[in-house]
């Protein structure tokens, strides 16, 4: 694949926009001028007449020929929607979510008020009782109030005027909703011939198939004749490679340097709402639906784009500055609802870690859907779990012990005296007593290690590592150091981190967005010109999304003997950091694997193919302590235990022994592998959500 005009790498950093072509033959062609709309994969079938600059091909459809889906104006709305009806399994179940989370939001909001202002606290807590009481119980009718909307608080009356109008906001949205995704739902049925009964009983990949067939019958995409799996992707994730390739690329100012704390990472729910907005989906956004904005592609107008870009990031966070107090209201509302009865239940729960937002888009590939990451980080949790409590401070575990020690002691002594009468209870603050204890000692057990586990750091972390696909150069041999846990950790976070994150949100996030992302303008702008091109069928995409070796390839991650040759046109301002572009094509080429890379991609694989076989070939002659990658990877495999351990196990047998010195002898056939140990075997973990969480096909 290679790009039209482009002289040097100077030409791709400082001209303007310009559009991409998919040349299969890798050649660099001096032509300037711009690629051309294909009526298929050989450039023919139609009818071309010329419109500007270009040659655009005019395809007819008779109207009594059209179906219900040819000539869709916006293919990425309705790939989206294909896939999410396919993720969320169906109609019903979409619309019946969205109904109770309009009821949910009902709830918290009469709820919220009902306790605010319809409670009468004194006489509850009795501090103030009526004249005629005299020892009996206090009634419910009793401590409830009849409170109008007028006889409000003022505080409340805004918050219940703002409630009404995001809940009609969200009705409309749920209204469109259900005819948008009938229409969904009719081409499940009509054009895909998928029944909702057979949704959760088929993979993604098979609707991919089956969508991409369905371009011949029904034209959905008039630019070109056939669809690809990439195409679907870069409709689907258009936006989000964007997200990816900045993240990757650190332009978005998402790392700081907390007093106390040291490196922290920000990204909340709310705080990535204000990026897509600023970037992508508002009317004052470098995006247009799926174009890039003319004056974008104009080196020319940088300067201009950049203030302008400036001003309306400030206006954003002013804006957010301004909605604070009822946003921060609401957050903390919500995490008490979501939260609460899970914290009463198991204390502990807090201190369970999870991928952090952050960690999600940092170790996502490109055009890598959103069920294929959380299958893969899913697969990585165990291990990185089990790596991350390798690194349990002593000096935390020791105050974790005194702490369940004293708690535990005074639990004990108060459901004894419980026990003996339960009077006890009766006391004034014994129960809250109880349970603060007994969520202490909860929750201090988090610190305490289990004292019977053996911790193996690098070959954990090679686990881990075997499921992220990420591997920074100073990781090598230094699993066992806090500073390699501590990358891990901004990844990879405990939950009650990610609960203040999202608390805290709306007062950090108007602070970024004014102090921190509103100087990043200029690099914004730069960034959507430079790493913008402009896919037939498509429009304008992501360049890193292309997964092009050559331009944005890594030295690094390259086959030694394919280093030069590859990727001569890429440096360190168009190249994806830690490998992200090799990672990408190897990972969409192995869960689509109908799709067939072109030009440099294509002999990368084929280079990758060869020293993964001599990688394997070497097993056989290898000494124990050198170091082999496959090998690495192989006993990483093995020890996640169930199908990996047997894929491994089937690896490692069909790897020939070597012959004895001086004995030239044929190849023995491949060792069988050992029955499986009904006492020991471990199955692969079932999905949570069926087949639907499958990433590629279940057999290829």
């Amino acid at each position: 694949m290679t790009y039209q005009g482009l002289k040097s790498d100077l030409d791709v950093l400082q001209s303007s926009y310009q559009p991409y072509r998919d040349d299969p033959g890798g050649s660099d062609s001096e032509d300037e001028s711009p690629p051309q709309f294909q009526g298929g994969p050989g450039g023919g079938g139609g009818a071309e007449m010329p419109y500007g600059d270009q040659e655009v091909m005019i395809h007819m459809v008779p109207e009594q020929g059209k179906s219900k889906w040819s000539h869709i104006d916006d293919l990425d709305s309705f790939f989206s929607k294909v896939y999410d009806y396919h993720q969320k399994h169906g109609f019903t179940v979409m619309m019946l979510q969205e109904t109770l989370e309009l009821i949910q939001f009902i709830f918290v909001v009469f709820f919220t008020v009902f306790m605010a202002e319809c409670i009468n606290y004194p006489l509850l807590f009795k501090d103030n009782l009526p004249t005629d009481y005299h020892g009996g119980k206090i009634t419910i009718s009793e401590i409830i109030l009849t409170v109008s909307f007028s006889q409000m608080r003022f505080f409340t009356q805004v918050f219940v005027f703002i409630s009404v109008l995001f809940w009609l906001t969200r009705l409309i949205v749920v209204i469109y909703h259900v005819f948008q995704f009938w229409d969904i739902k009719c081409f499940y049925n009509s054009a895909l011939k998928i029944p909702d009964s057979s949704l959760d009983s088929v993979t993604w990949w098979e609707v991919q198939k089956r969508l991409v067939a369905a371009q011949a019958e029904h034209m959905m995409c008039i630019h070109k004749q056939e669809l690809t799996p990439l195409d679907v992707y870069h409709r689907i994730l258009r936006f989000n490679n964007y997200m990816v390739a900045m993240i990757n690329k650190s332009l978005l100012p998402l790392k700081f340097n907390v007093p106390i704390l040291g490196d922290y990472v920000f990204l909340s729910t709310g705080l990535r709402f204000n990026l897509e907005l600023i970037l992508f989906k508002s009317p004052w956004a470098p995006f247009n639906q799926w174009h890039l904005r003319e004056d974008y592609k104009r080196v020319n107008r940088r300067k201009e784009l950049a203030d302008s870009l400036k001003t309306h990031i400030l206006i954003l966070g002013c804006v957010n500055l301004v909605l604070m107090p009822v946003i921060l209201l609401w957050q903390i509302l919500y995490s008490f609802f979501n939260y609460a009865e899970v914290i009463k239940r198991e204390p502990g729960s807090l201190g369970i870690r999870k991928w952090s937002l952050y960690g999600r888009y940092y170790l996502r590939h490109f055009n890598e859907l959103e069920h294929e990451l959380s299958a893969r980080l899913s697969r990585a949790y165990k291990p990185a779990t089990y790596y991350m409590d390798i690194f349990v401070s002593p000096l935390a575990t020791v105050i974790a012990r005194n702490v369940a020690f004293i708690c535990g002691s005074v639990l004990a002594v108060l459901l004894l005296l419980t026990v003996w009468d339960e009077d006890v209870l009766n006391v004034e603050h014994v129960l809250t007593i109880m349970t603060v204890c007994g969520a202490c000692v909860a929750g201090a057990r988090v610190f305490i290690p289990d004292e019977n586990l053996v911790f193996c750091p690098e070959k954990t972390l090679t686990q881990v590592i075997a499921h992220i696909h990420y591997f920074p150069v100073q990781w090598r041999g230094e699993a066992h150091t806090y500073s390699v846990m501590a990358e891990l950790d901004m990844l990879f976070r405990y939950t009650a981190m990610y609960l203040i994150d999202e608390v805290l949100s709306p007062v950090v996030t108007p602070i970024i967005l004014i102090f921190q992302l509103s100087h990043k303008s200029q690099e914004i702008v730069d960034f959507f010109r430079n790493f913008t091109v402009d896919v037939v069928g498509v429009g304008d995409v992501c360049s890193f999304a292309q997964m092009d070796v050559r331009r944005h390839g890594n030295p690094g991650w390259q086959v030694e003997q394919e280093v030069e040759h590859t990727v001569a046109r890429t440096n360190h301002y168009t190249q994806a950091e830690d490998g992200k572009t090799e990672m990408s094509l190897l990972h969409f080429t192995l869960t689509n694997p109908g799709w067939k890379p072109s030009g440099e991609n294509e002999r990368y694989l084929a280079g990758l193919k060869e020293a993964a076989e001599r990688d394997v070939a070497q097993l056989a002659t290898m000494p124990e302590d050198e170091d082999n990658p496959m090998f690495s990877s192989i006993s990483g495999l093995e020890q996640m235990g169930g199908s990996y351990r047997s894929l491994a196990l089937n690896v490692l047998n069909s790897v020939p022994s070597p012959p004895p010195d001086g004995v030239s002898s044929p190849p023995p056939p491949p060792v069988p592998s050992p029955p499986p140990d009904t006492a020991t075997t471990s199955y692969a973990p079932v999905l949570r959500g069926g087949l639907s969480r499958c990433a590629g096909p279940l057999t290829t």
